[in-house]
């Protein structure tokens, strides 16, 4: 057994005290997608998006001993308004809209009182129509691909126009043999099922969960044209607006990397009313900012603890951005 990891975990939880007070002024924005209560075979769940609701209890109570974690709409008004956060200040953010975030998480946001933001993707909750790289995991997994087939075929589609990304993924449909029909499925695994508008309304009624857009059909806004921009995002904040009877604000980009955002996006964002953005580039965020493009910790399955506990206080995961981001504190 390596010793790395063991000396890793040590320093992480040694270090994390000091580095949360060097880094006190920086705003933390944690990013999940959906949760899970047990195994996965194959490569279902591989790339860690499903976070294990055990895991997740214990980050909450770390996050309320350590961390003062706020809800995104307080942060952008504070942010919008030039005005200071406290110290340590954490936000919660859920990308898509999946089923895990009401049965397996909300029980826990309100165990620990603690807000949250869900950016859903109306499509898949509206007309339960599965997000094309679930589409993906789902028909490999079936077909019995590995994790690199997975990657590789994810990494192909996702640079293509976005015009021809959902012909893409039918022909490695056809090809494999295997396609989720519906997101709501009874008999596809549980990590694939979406809210319903029920459910989301009952999160919001409570305060502690809102709800911001994050497009119709998860298309990529860098490879769109500006018109394709402004439907996805008019149609989105119209429905979510629709169903849950108040304004929707909050914008989250799809895939949301460098290149998946630009000037032309951003400007259709504030044309559009929204008042703030997320992407998902990592690291911290100073303050004060005007809360767009806000940079975004994952918080995925496969990390331990301790890596929670050195993204929160340093900003980088890593063995090496231990030390790096220390020495650049």
């Amino acid at each position: 057994m390596s010793i790395r990891p063991i000396v890793h975990d040590a320093l992480a939880r040694t270090l994390g005290g000091p580095a949360r007070w060097l880094h006190k002024d920086k705003l933390r924005v944690l990013m999940f997608h959906g949760f899970t209560d047990g195994d996965h075979a194959g490569i279902e769940n591989c790339q860690h998006k499903h976070l294990h609701v055990s895991k997740f209890a214990a980050l909450l109570a770390h996050l309320s001993r350590h961390y003062r974690v706020m809800s995104l709409d307080e942060v952008t008004r504070r942010l919008g308004n030039g005005e200071k956060l406290p110290a340590n200040a954490a936000v919660l953010t859920f990308d898509d809209g999946f089923l895990s975030n009401h049965t397996l998480a909300f029980p826990l946001l309100k165990q620990f009182n603690m807000p949250a933001t869900i950016y859903l993707a109306t499509e898949f909750v509206d007309e339960k129509k599965p997000i094309w790289v679930d589409r993906l995991d789902y028909a490999l997994n079936r077909a019995g691909k590995s994790k690199g087939d997975l990657v590789s075929v994810k990494r192909r589609l996702k640079a293509l126009p976005q015009e021809e990304v959902h012909d893409a993924v039918r022909q490695v449909e056809e090809e494999l043999g295997f396609r989720l029909e519906r997101a709501d499925d009874p008999a596809a695994p549980a990590i694939y099922h979406p809210l319903n508008w029920d459910q989301v309304r009952e999160m919001s009624r409570t305060g502690l969960v809102s709800f911001g857009a994050h497009t119709h059909s998860h298309v990529i806004l860098g490879r769109s044209t500006p018109a394709v921009i402004r439907a996805e995002m008019q149609r989105c904040k119209a429905i979510i607006e629709r169903e849950t009877g108040g304004p929707c604000r909050l914008f989250c980009y799809p895939n949301g990397d460098a290149g998946d955002f630009s000037e032309i996006s951003e400007q259709i964002i504030r044309e559009q009313g929204f008042q703030s953005s997320v992407i998902t580039v990592g690291g911290f965020n100073d303050t004060p900012r005007a809360p767009f493009l806000l940079r975004r910790l994952g918080m995925t399955n496969d990390l331990s603890p301790a890596q929670a506990e050195q993204y929160l206080s340093h900003g980088d995961a890593s063995f090496r951005g231990l030390f790096g981001n220390l020495l650049a504190a």
